[in-house]
């Protein structure tokens, strides 16, 4: 098998995975976090395996996309791939450090997971925005730059919905983070694809 396509394939899979987990979670422990009101990273308090697997997978997916971009050939610059870095990063220390116990209660750990936590739901959307402005130019890659750049628009929207959500206590946090994080996802998802479309 082409090994482009092995790596898209894989991709999808751990994305799926990762996202097939936070609905586990998101149904198993409706009692103890709300969907809509508590942020995914509650999950870690009660079950801690799951929420770090989720993570991992999500990364793995990643890691597949932004190592098949290089291997397909596909045009990216630097500042894409620090972007991907970043995210990276960002997503590693969000399951290291835990999240804040309470919205009372404030701690280095929780200010650290929140800090990284912004970066990982940005630098994603903004990467992919800008790799579909590299290929808009290209005729080979016009239709795939424009479902990229869309759905890259919707990541940084719902990242930002959810991180004016950490300033007005009404906005239902758990949801929009949520969405924020279907949209990482999706971006995956259409990364995948796209290095898919490049190993043909």
């Amino acid at each position: 098998m082409n090994p482009v396509l092995h790596l898209s394939r894989i991709a999808v899979t751990t994305a799926a995975g990762a996202m097939l987990l936070v609905a586990y979670l998101n149904i198993a422990l409706v009692q103890q976090v709300s969907p809509i009101f508590d942020p995914v990273s509650d999950y870690v308090h009660y079950n801690g395996v799951a929420f770090v697997l989720s993570v991992l997978l999500l990364m793995s997916g990643g890691f597949a996309v932004a190592t098949g971009l290089t291997r397909a050939g596909v045009p990216h610059s630097g500042l894409v791939k620090v972007l991907f870095g970043l995210w990276f990063v960002g997503l590693a220390l969000v399951a290291v450090f835990p999240g804040n116990p309470s919205v009372d209660v404030s701690t280095v750990a929780g200010e650290i997971h929140r800090f990284v936590g912004a970066v990982f739901l940005t630098s994603l959307p903004v990467a992919c925005w800008l790799l579909a402005r590299s290929l808009r130019d290209h005729p080979v890659w016009m239709v795939t730059a424009s479902r990229l750049r869309g759905v890259a628009v919707v990541g940084v929207l719902t990242a930002t919905s959810f991180g004016v959500a950490q300033f007005v206590t009404w906005l239902p946090q758990g949801l929009l983070e949520r969405f924020a994080l279907a949209a990482e996802v999706a971006l995956v998802v259409v990364l995948a694809l796209t290095i898919r479309r490049a190993a043909r």
